[in-house]
């Protein structure tokens, strides 16, 4: 159990998007102390023991970004980090699209101590699960508490609309740049001049228009889009 109130986390995630997304909210999570990136190639080489043995030795919970929760086909090398790691005592959070989330919420058991939804990630969500998770706890999926019909209370839940790609003015065009870049609100704050609460509510207001709940998603749309990358960077 942590009694520090400070985590250290680890994460393992295919992909840039993932990566960039997952160390932009960890740069922002009040609970984190440090965290790491790592890419699943480095766990699947012929002799890995010793970049598990750096895996273990810095952090108190492991988040697996992956498609797959029962570790089958592309995501096998997800299953068998997480056993290795869970032996040595490491919590082990899994971050599934919202789709296998609700397969796995039949209670069927997993290689993990939580699971969290790609889709519905956010910086504070994701800080508070960590937290819990090093103080001993356990992220149950609840097929009740999950399922998106009952957070409507029988009204019918609207359809999910295309984001407004079109709105964004070009300061938010140049904030969704620097997202992409993986930059803190603080560090947008920086590169724009302004402050930390005006480049948060910058932020908010690029994620609300790309209709995305979190920045993993929108810098994935801006990726898709082509909406980054044609400009001079910000940064220097």
């Amino acid at each position: 159990m942590n009694t520090s109130g400070s985590v250290r986390v680890a994460v393992v995630a295919r992909g840039e998007v993932a990566r960039g997304g997952l160390a932009a909210m960890l740069a922002e999570a009040a609970h984190v102390d440090q965290y790491s990136v790592y890419e699943p190639e480095e766990f699947t080489a012929a002799a890995p023991v010793d970049a598990i043995q750096t895996l273990v030795l810095s952090c108190d919970v492991l988040v697996v970004w992956c498609v797959n929760a029962f570790g089958t086909g592309e995501d096998a090398w997800a299953a068998e980090l997480a056993a290795v790691v869970r032996r040595n005592g490491i919590r082990v959070v899994l971050i599934l699209p919202g789709a296998e989330v609700q397969r796995v919420a039949s209670g069927q058991a997993l290689p993990c101590d939580g699971v969290l939804d790609q889709d519905a990630l956010t910086t504070e969500g994701l800080d508070d699960a960590l937290r819990r998770l090093a103080d001993g706890e356990r992220l149950v999926v609840e097929p009740a508490t999950w399922a998106p019909s009952s957070r409507f209370s029988g009204q019918e839940a609207r359809p999910r609309t295309e984001p407004s790609i079109g709105l964004l003015t070009e300061r938010e065009r140049q904030v969704l740049e620097l997202l992409v870049d993986g930059l803190s609100n603080k560090q947008i704050g920086q590169a724009l001049g302004v402050s930390e609460h005006v480049a948060k509510r910058s932020v908010a207001v690029v994620l609300s228009k790309l209709n995305c709940p979190n920045r993993t998603q929108a810098v994935a749309v801006a990726l898709r889009e082509g909406l980054v990358g044609t400009g001079e960077s910000l940064r220097t």
